[in-house]
């Protein structure tokens, strides 16, 4: 169970809850209520639909977003306990993210393009799925990885607050999965951005079933444009190689 709940985290859930959406692999939406509307924290107010459009246009992480690199830490709530993993992110929107985690082992997670490869050094396979048949669930691969909260609305309602910390303003952008929409792995995003920041220093994940997963980044700062080489995976000589060309539902 142990290993199985580890493997959950490196496999990124998130991209298995938008590419069960999106490719029709989803279980009834009989089985799941839809997600009550969330409520505000103390010290916290419900953006009106109008304001929260206008944020969504005018702050940094969504305005002008710039390649960025930071340090990155997820975890997971298992029977076991919390487990994490801790290593680095390059991300270069609206197409590239390189997720590189060196603790507590070496596992590597890229979005490339059409292309998603996915290295653990416990099993020393590398994983390659090409998504340039399924377009639109790459446009929400490519969304939710790299913060882009106007294409994820094609799946959840969101609710944006607004709060102001330590004297300045910060965002919680709660993501209810559409009412009457199939039910898919994941039932409830929420991510939260202080106002000037290039990028979410949380983001939380709540499944249909399963294990809370979060994911938390800091040293979050703005880099030149990456080139080719910056997301070489770097893998040792001898593994294995699988792919997989996924088929979409358009």
């Amino acid at each position: 169970m142990a290993e199985k709940n580890r493997q959950r985290v490196t496999n990124i859930l998130f991209v298995l809850a938008v590419f069960a959406l999106s490719c029709n692999l989803t279980f009834s939406s009989l089985h799941a209520a839809d997600e009550p509307a969330p409520s505000a924290l103390p010290g916290e107010a419900l953006l009106s639909p109008a304001d929260a459009e206008k944020i969504l246009h005018e702050l940094p992480a969504f305005k002008d977003p710039k390649p960025i690199k930071a340090r990155i830490k997820t975890e997971v709530d298992d029977l076991l306990g919390a487990r994490t993993d801790e290593g680095d992110l390059l991300l270069d929107r609206p197409a590239r993210v390189l997720r590189r985690f060196t603790k507590p082992s070496l596992k590597i997670w890229l979005l490339d393009g059409t292309q998603i490869q996915e290295y653990a050094s416990r099993t020393k396979t590398l994983y390659v799925k090409d998504f340039a048949k399924a377009p639109r669930a790459l446009k929400l691969i490519q969304a939710a990885f790299t913060g882009d909260v106007k294409t994820l609305r094609e799946l959840f309602d969101v609710y944006t607050f607004k709060s102001f910390k330590d004297g300045k303003d910060a965002y919680r952008f709660v993501l209810n999965r559409k009412a009457g929409s199939a039910s898919g792995i994941y039932r409830r995003i929420q991510a939260r951005l202080n106002g000037e920041a290039l990028f979410f220093h949380e983001i939380e994940y709540l499944p249909e079933a399963g294990d809370r997963v979060v994911e938390r980044y800091t040293d979050i700062v703005a880099i030149e444009k990456p080139v080719d080489k910056d997301f070489a995976l770097d893998l040792p000589e001898g593994i294995t190689r699988k792919a997989e060309t996924i088929n979409g539902a358009e």
